[in-house]
């Protein structure tokens, strides 16, 4: 997919005090249309929003959050495809590439709507921008998060052909590669303290997701009312349940895809789950390049990879 830089109507100026003319933002070619139609989205006062960058711990989060909000509806989420439950915004345009369908599937949703998007901020609806709709935000080291990236583009026919290496080699030859990376996690953590925006990582689910369960149900006040719930989330949560359950392995949306080497070489959406898995399959030199270029960027914008994992965080 080729992709060049873009520029909004408008930016979050009332959120971030930034100089935004500076902020690089790359999208899909010939997408200004499309840009423009999310940009005058209309929003509904109960919609829900879910913004990560890509394989961070998205469906997961998604999932939890699709039945917070639908009062534990544990049959209907195992009946129905999480992509047909809560739409990912950007999808049908980047498959079909045509405008006037492209926010259908979230247009003729029911409400509560799920939103998910792996927009930046300066190019979601500007309506969010209100801070009347709640949005949850999930990082992740973006070295685990490039490694699933990769994988998941085999399925979908991009990466087929390609070796890890050889694709992550492209990663770290692309100008500002690391830049893009930090500044969406980045504008999201400057707003982690709004009471619009929950912020949280992948590590932290991993490592207390009792603890992101009740704290995600808080931010939404949809308590979780008795220890049986609570336990049954744990479970339909899992890695073991989330691996096996068909409705949240994208299916549905891998069927979709047109790439002429999708579905050629499959692996699963949810694969690994692990955090840091990328020491045993990235090359070392490729890893501490990555490290440094990161780094750089995190010394600019005055922020530790560790507080954007929330690493530190009890």
């Amino acid at each position: 997919m080729e992709r060049e830089q873009v520029t909004p109507r408008s930016y979050p100026t009332n959120l971030i005090d930034k100089d935004w003319s500076n902020r690089k933002l790359m999208f899909r070619k010939n997408s200004e249309k499309f840009l423009n139609l999310v940009h005058d989205m209309k929003l509904r006062d109960d919609d829900v929003w879910i913004v990560t960058l890509p394989k961070c711990g998205t469906t997961w989060m998604q999932e939890l959050l699709w039945l917070l909000i639908n009062d534990f509806d544990f049959d209907g989420a195992l009946a129905k495809d999480l992509e047909l439950r809560s739409p990912y915004m950007e999808f049908d345009f980047l498959i079909y590439a045509d405008e006037e369908r492209s926010l259908r599937p979230v247009e003729e949703l029911k409400s509560p709507r799920l939103i998910k998007s792996h927009l930046p901020l300066a190019l979601l609806p500007s309506k969010l921008w209100e801070r009347k709709n709640k949005v949850i935000y999930v990082f992740r080291n973006p070295l685990d998060a490039w490694v699933s990236r990769y994988y998941h583009g085999v399925s979908f026919g991009y990466h087929y052909g390609k070796s890890l290496h050889q694709y992550f080699d492209e990663i770290l030859a692309t100008e500002g590669f690391a830049t893009e990376i930090i500044e969406h996690a980045h504008e999201f953590y400057q707003l982690r303290n709004e009471p619009w925006v929950f912020y949280t990582s992948f590590e932290r689910l991993k490592k207390d997701l009792r603890g992101v369960i009740n704290d995600v149900s808080s931010f939404l006040e949809k308590p979780i009312s008795d220890q049986q719930t609570m336990e049954r989330l744990l479970k339909h949560l899992s890695f073991e349940e989330m691996k096996k359950n068909t409705t949240t392995n994208h299916l549905w949306e891998l069927a979709q895809v047109k790439h002429k080497n999708a579905r050629k070489e499959t692996h699963p959406f949810v694969r690994r789950g692990e955090v840091n898995g990328f020491k045993d399959e990235l090359l070392p030199e490729q890893i501490e390049k990555a490290n440094a270029c990161i780094k750089a960027v995190l010394k600019n914008k005055s922020v530790t990879m560790e507080e954007l994992l929330l690493l530190n965080n009890p």
